[in-house]
């Protein structure tokens, strides 16, 4: 009897064990998808997952290695031509890097992205004319106030506008059934061009074909020709309009970007940018009569161009069809807005 007892009970612990064992064996992994694009010395890496993943995900950059500790167990599907070296346990990745100068990492929405930047070594000087960059940051402890106040007072003409079409390439963006957020973007941005063309402004574009080019470059790109304003234009995941400026948190402004020394560029126009992005959303409110948001976030598409700098958001093109009349709506109000500004 006692035999048959201590049997019962040593059943009962290994069913106990099993069940506390079962959720660790049975765990499913979150797949991490990792592709890159490299144009002459800069490459972008990016990596997609769910938004809880990347979200959560704690990441480490440096110019020698990225370090990321996922939430969960992951399985990592990445591009085959992929020249670093990476190891995977469980929630930890490893990717080392070699001849790499500089490393910039921020995450993306709509779908959820870790995006790391980085600036390979290189000794031919015309690619790395993005480090006399550093020169601005001791004008902008000496002479910030003095341009501050001369904005209110009387705004720059936008005689010269660089116009940016969000994503591109690889870089989907917000995807429908019928469309992808990359080309209405680029479709818009060349009305808005051709509209301000007429205008007789003189418009640039960071691309006019569907191409990837990482933040740097489309920064780059921007500061070389001293534009008065800049726009980026992106779709919201909302059903309403957004006009954002850059926000600027010193505590919060990673070790990279301080490198670059494009951290404080944007805040030295921040009240032209406010302006711009009031008139803009005005004049997109009083044509769309809806609701449209204006907000500062820590972009880095805008923190870093040094002139006056906003990303409009047009509502999602997931509850919208955007045919040839509604873009000249957008592009005719963002014309508005800037004239509005002037």
């Amino acid at each position: 009897m006692e035999n048959v007892y201590c049997m019962k009970k040593l059943l009962m612990l290994c069913v106990l064990s099993l069940i506390v064992a079962f959720p660790l064996v049975a765990a499913e992994k979150k797949e991490v998808s990792l592709r890159f694009i490299q144009n002459d010395n800069i490459m972008r890496i990016v990596l997609e997952s769910d938004d809880n993943s990347i979200k959560s995900a704690s990441v480490i950059a440096t110019p020698s290695s990225i370090k990321i500790e996922f939430p969960d167990l992951i399985e990592l599907k990445k591009q085959q031509n992929f020249v670093f070296e990476t190891a995977l346990k469980d929630r930890f990745l490893l990717i080392t890097l070699k001849n790499v100068e500089d490393v910039r990492s921020y995450r993306l929405s709509s779908p959820s992205r870790l995006v790391v930047d980085l600036r390979m070594s290189q000794k031919n000087s015309n690619n790395l004319k993005t480090q006399p960059e550093a020169k601005p940051k001791q004008e902008a402890v000496a002479k910030p106030k003095q341009e501050a106040l001369k904005a209110p007072e009387k705004p720059v003409a936008a005689k010269v506008i660089f116009l940016d079409a969000g994503h591109g390439g690889y870089d989907y963006g917000i995807i429908s059934r019928d469309a992808k957020e990359k080309d209405l973007n680029l479709s818009i941005t060349k009305d808005l061009n051709s509209a301000l063309s007429k205008k007789g402004n003189k418009t640039f574009l960071t691309r006019k074909i569907d191409q990837s080019l990482s933040i740097l470059e489309r920064v780059t790109l921007v500061n070389s020709k001293k534009p008065d304003v800049f726009i980026s234009m992106h779709c919201s995941s909302s059903n309403a309009f957004a006009v954002y400026t850059a926000a600027f948190d010193e505590s919060a402004t990673d070790a990279s970007a301080r490198s670059y020394s494009l951290a404080d560029i944007q805040s030295r126009h921040m009240e032209k940018s406010r302006s711009l992005a009031k008139a803009i959303g005005t004049a997109l409110k009083i044509e769309f009569k809806g609701d449209v948001f204006i907000r500062e976030l820590p972009l880095p598409v805008l923190s870093s161009i040094d002139s006056a700098a906003i990303l409009v958001e047009y509502p999602s093109i997931q509850m919208n069809t955007y045919d040839q009349k509604m873009r000249d709506r957008i592009a005719n109000a963002v014309v508005k807005g800037i004239q509005s500004h002037e």
